[in-house]
């Protein structure tokens, strides 16, 4: 049986004034199995030259890249992407990207191009006993969503690369995060163009400072001949709290948590040595009230 959803808030605790992000869970909307049906066939279909698929991939990607002279380490982040794509882009990505897509579905464009539109405009939801229905952009909780924003961020990098004045050496996605190598007077001037590409699709830039900046979960830190570092990085407002050992949860579950931990920070802190990657591990687990002899275990396992 079919429910509205009902929309809640999720503060945004890493920006100025605590701002909402809106999340319309739509796993009781009629619609939800028809979404996950073409969110797979769009996944499959999908290929980029731009995207990184979690932290260990980039951090081997970033440690391997020199820098030319002269250029800086700079992200772009999209101002509320999910809630900021105009359905015409979605049309317009899916016909673009339709030879790919075809081999995967026996649904014709038409067909499929229909089926999409009924998918993502039926945005509706409930708030305090009030029914609302999203007149622009698309549902964040859609599961169709997170690959139509990937097909039209593909889309709209491609647009940009090729009307940048300077060459990008390097371009990496995660979803609607960038990082970007450029000159280091050119960072307003591309992210101007980035901007123009579509008027509800914006970007805000931040560049290194002291030669670095954070990216995902590390840090980058440019080097003295433009080659690039990284270590774990957490960001300031981060609790510091994950799963305590003393919680009643099982033993192999707290284990993995402490192992998986320590195993970001490691392979994470390239430019750090390995005393110091070590403090920092045992520091956070002993804040959650991991053992001595666990922490040590966690560390060594290979």
């Amino acid at each position: 049986m079919a429910v509205c959803p009902k929309i809640y808030g999720q503060p945004k605790a890493h920006k100025p004034a605590l701002p909402l992000r809106p999340v319309v869970p739509c796993m009781t909307a009629p619609s939800y199995e028809l979404s996950k049906y073409f969110s797979r066939i769009l996944q499959t279909s999908m290929t980029s030259k731009y995207n990184v698929t979690d932290s260990f991939t980039f951090c081997d990607f970033v440690n391997n890249i020199q820098l030319p002279e002269g250029y800086i380490l700079v992200s772009f982040d999209v101002v509320a992407l999910f809630t900021s794509i105009p359905k015409n882009l979605v049309r317009q990505s899916i016909i673009h990207h339709w030879d790919e897509i075809k081999q995967h579905t026996q649904i014709c464009l038409d067909l499929f191009l229909e089926a999409v539109e009924f998918c993502i405009d039926p945005s509706y939801f409930v708030f305090e006993g009030t029914y609302y229905q999203q007149i622009f952009g698309t549902t964040m909780g859609n599961p169709l969503l997170p690959i139509i924003a990937d097909y039209v961020m593909e889309d709209l990098l491609d647009s940009a690369v090729a009307a940048a004045t300077v060459e990008i050496p390097y371009l990496k996605k995660y979803v609607d995060d960038l990082f970007l190598v450029l000159p280091s007077d050119k960072d307003e001037e591309m992210l101007n163009i980035f901007n123009q590409q579509n008027g509800h699709i914006q970007f805000t830039v931040e560049k290194e400072e002291s030669n670095r900046l954070p990216f995902l979960d590390m840090m980058m830190v440019r080097q003295d001949d433009q080659s690039i570092k990284t270590e774990w990085y957490m960001k300031t407002i981060a609790s510091r709290r994950f799963l305590n050992y003393h919680s009643c949860h099982p033993m192999n579950l707290k284990i993995n948590v402490a192992y998986n931990f320590a195993k970001r920070v490691m392979q994470f802190s390239t430019n750090l040595i390995l005393k110091r990657s070590k403090s920092i591990i045992f520091g956070l687990l002993r804040t959650n009230d991991y053992p001595a002899n666990i922490i040590n275990r966690v560390m060594n396992r290979d």
